[in-house]
This record gives structure tokens, sequence and C-alpha cells, in this order.
């Protein structure tokens, strides 16, 4: 591991395999991890990690996002678990809860399901638990349309700006959505610091992973926050795998609806630092 200054957020870079990883590390207490979702970076969590105070608050961009290094395959869950894996080596973290978002939540239900002694608790936002068939389409074909969506026209900060005005998200999430982005070029045109190829590779894995099997091998507290949309066909699905996870888990899990949309760590921080406070606290500790 290689640390960078002191302050209250120390940045840090770890070696997994062939790569380095970037991130950042916040505060004392007992470890909490968040993990971003695909095409996003750290930052996506920068209005909830501030909430989180008592706690050390990790972050790191997976491989391929932001920051951290990119290799030209190796985009599949089975890589970002060891990535997970590496971090907690590389800072000396022994167990912590972890929260992932969207595909980071997908990525935490699989350490945790894997790597049973290195979580304490699981926190799936907008994600892990949820059948990728019934969200996204029966078929990859299907899914790929929702799931890998190539951006149209010129992305610049502008357009972001306005796109942001036009959702419920605060003015206060619009660091960390350019941070998704690399520099403008002469005409100020963005792109996404994800490749594509990388997109669709880990978009495809996530497709084909099947919740269930990693879902009844958690054996740890688990809060689930889903976001109520309002729509029938973005509800019933959300509905439907958060009831099958609740059969498997039953008072290991906890559930959270909250109204509004998929991104809820920059829609909704309150709710969600909250809500990641109170599954930490119902960790126990050895006497």
């Amino acid at each position: 591991m290689r640390a960078v200054g002191g302050g209250p957020v120390r940045r840090w870079g770890v070696r997994s395999g062939d790569i380095w990883l970037a991130g950042t590390d916040r505060g004392t207490g007992d470890p909490v991890v968040l993990l971003h979702g695909l095409a996003s970076t750290h930052r996506w969590w920068d209005l909830v990690a501030p909430r989180l105070r008592g706690f050390r608050v990790v972050r790191f961009d997976q491989r391929g996002h932001g920051g951290s290094g990119a290799t030209p395959d190796g985009y599949d869950l089975e890589h970002l678990v060891a990535d997970v894996r590496a971090v907690l080596d590389g800072l000396e973290i022994d167990r912590a809860v972890l929260a992932g978002h969207s595909l980071g939540a997908a990525v935490a239900l699989r350490v945790a399901a894997t790597f049973p002694e290195r979580v304490t608790a699981l926190a799936c936002v907008e994600g892990g638990v949820y059948d990728p068939r019934l969200l996204f389409g029966p078929t990859w074909e299907q899914a790929r349309t929702v799931m890998v969506r190539p951006s149209r026209g010129r992305i610049t900060v502008a357009v972001l700006r306005a796109w942001l005005a036009g959702t419920d998200l605060p003015e206060a999430a619009l660091p960390a959505v350019l941070a998704n982005y690399t520099g403008a070029g002469p005409d100020g045109a963005l792109r996404l610091r994800l490749a594509p190829s990388a997109a669709e590779q880990l978009a495809r894995d996530l497709w084909h992973q099947d919740p269930v099997p990693l879902v009844k091998a958690v054996r740890v507290p688990v809060l689930v926050l889903a976001a109520r949309q309002g729509d029938a066909g973005q509800d019933e699905p959300r509905r439907a795998s958060v009831e099958r996870a609740r059969e498997l888990l039953g008072q290991l899990l906890s559930v959270g609806w909250v109204a509004g949309g998929h991104e809820l760590p920059l829609e909704h921080p309150d709710r969600v630092a909250g809500a990641l406070a109170a599954l930490a606290a119902r960790v126990p500790h050895p006497a």
C-alpha cells in the first residue's frame, strides 16, 4: 500500500494483481467500505461519506474506473471481488461493513458470500439481491439495450448540468457526476473514463449472476435499500427480488423502500447514511 497525505481524508493506492487501485480513507472507528456502481467512481458516495460520523469510511475506484488502473480484460465480478480483498488486506482491515450501490452491491454480495470472514454486515443499495433477468430482461440481447447505453451526442459540462437540473438529484451531486468523465477536448466534449468494452464485459457478467445461491450463503446482517419509482415495470422486479431475499435471509434482512430513483446515494444521502449507520450498530462486538 502507498498512502498520500494526512488530514481528514487520506488517499492511498493498493496493488491488486497487475493494477493499482486508488481510494480514500476517512475517519476512525469501525470500518465501512463503500463500493460504487458501473461507470461511476468512489465519488458517487460523496454525499454519504461525510455523514457516516464515528466510522472509518473507505472508498475506492473499481478497476477501469476513475483513478484506478485499467487492463484489457478482467472485467468480471470475480476480479472485482479479488480487488476488494486486496484493498482490505492492503489497508489491514480484517473485517468491515461492506456497502455497494448497483454493480457495487453485486460485488459486495459476492464478497459476503465467498469470504464471510471479512464481512461484518452487508448493505445492498439498489442492487445485489435484484434478479437481473427480472429487472433487465430474460435474454442478454434484451438486457444489453438497458444495461449498456452508448451516449448519444456530445457530452459537455453544460449538458451534464442541464441533465442534472432535470432530475431529482441535488446540485451538490454535480462533482460526482463529472468525476465519471475525463478531460474536455478542444470542443469541450467529455468521455466516460470506463472504456465501452469494459462496461459491456461488466454488465454482461452482472446479468449472468444469480443472486439466490449467494444470498443463501450470507450469514451476517443485511440491509437492502430499494427505490420505489412509481412505475410497475421498475417496482415489481424489485419487490419480487426483495421478497425472495426475505424468504432466504429471514431476520437477518432489513429493508428500506425509498421513494426515488436508482441513484439513492446522491438523491437521498441522509436516508442512506442513516440506514448504514443503523446497520453497523447491529454488528456484535467481541467481548
